[in-house]
């Protein structure tokens, strides 16, 4: 049985580092124009980067990090212990043992401020920049142009991530959280995206403190959790991935401490997948 106790919001910057691509497929060729665009919200046309993507990148990097990838498919199996399926999730098909999916991860949309920048930018592109390739022939030579979409360095999404607390059978949530961070570290140093050995998709993540909404918070709309709905300004993504941690002192932990009662020295303890 899976009770429900609360949820860790996690917010934050994502900036890239270098040029952006994440696909969004072509079904016409046009001479001389793009011939791999990025995503784009329909009706904005803005790029924006899908949760999708970010999600399966965190659990395929956790995948390999864990050893859990065998076959080339996504690891999936349902033990209640699992550093992947518990936080990531696992297949509708198969007999979830751990309880329902953890982590949720939301589309992320450029902030005002790269918006306008993109407005100014001197590009054929709208809201973006178009990189040329060139596939070589090893033998002849010659050269096979491509050019390829990407939203250009410097530009910043909005983060939202929703981590859901539950008591399966008596294993605390808290202790899987620690697993998304890695995810995040190794995401950090890895990339997002397409063509990522080829220098795109570096990016830099900056977080907001976390905050930690009980089921009592939902019942009664409280302050916290109509806090949680205001914008935030730009000086509350302080946090780094290097600084970016469960503290056993502050006020977040100590409030899921009171709500799932977690006996002194358990928060922080990685689960074992």
């Amino acid at each position: 049985m899976a009770q429900f106790i609360g949820n860790i919001i996690v917010r934050g910057k994502i900036e890239c580092l270098t040029g952006l691509h994440i696909g969004a497929g072509k079904d016409t060729a046009e001479i001389g124009g793009v011939d791999s665009p990025v995503v784009r919200d329909p009706h904005s046309r803005l790029p924006y980067i899908p949760g999708s993507s970010l999600k399966g990148k965190m659990r395929s990097m956790l995948e390999f990090a864990t050893g859990k990838v065998g076959g080339g498919k996504v690891h999936t199996c349902n033990k209640a212990d699992c550093a992947v399926c518990r936080p990531f999730g696992s297949s509708a098909a198969d007999e979830r043992k751990c309880g329902p999916t953890r982590l949720l991860v939301r589309d992320a949309y450029p902030d005002e401020t790269t918006v306008g920048m993109w407005e100014k930018l001197n590009t054929d592109l709208l809201y973006a920049e178009m990189k040329s390739e060139n596939f070589l022939d090893r033998i002849t030579s010659a050269a096979t142009p491509r050019f390829i979409e990407r939203v250009v360095k410097g530009s910043r999404f909005n983060l939202e991530m929703i981590y859901g607390v539950y008591q399966v059978d008596g294993v605390n949530d808290l202790d899987f959280f620690t697993h998304v961070v890695t995810a995040l570290r190794l995401l950090e140093d890895g990339a997002l995206g397409g063509n990522g050995s080829r220098g795109y998709g570096q990016m830099r993540l900056k977080l907001a403190d976390p905050v930690f909404l009980s089921g009592q918070d939902y019942r009664e709309g409280s302050d916290a959790w109509k806090q949680v709905r205001q914008p935030l300004e730009d000086q509350a993504f302080k946090l780094g991935l290097d600084n970016f941690k469960l503290n056993r002192g502050d006020a977040t932990c100590q409030a899921w401490d009171e709500v799932l009662k977690v006996p002194e020295g358990e928060v922080g303890k990685e689960g074992q997948g």
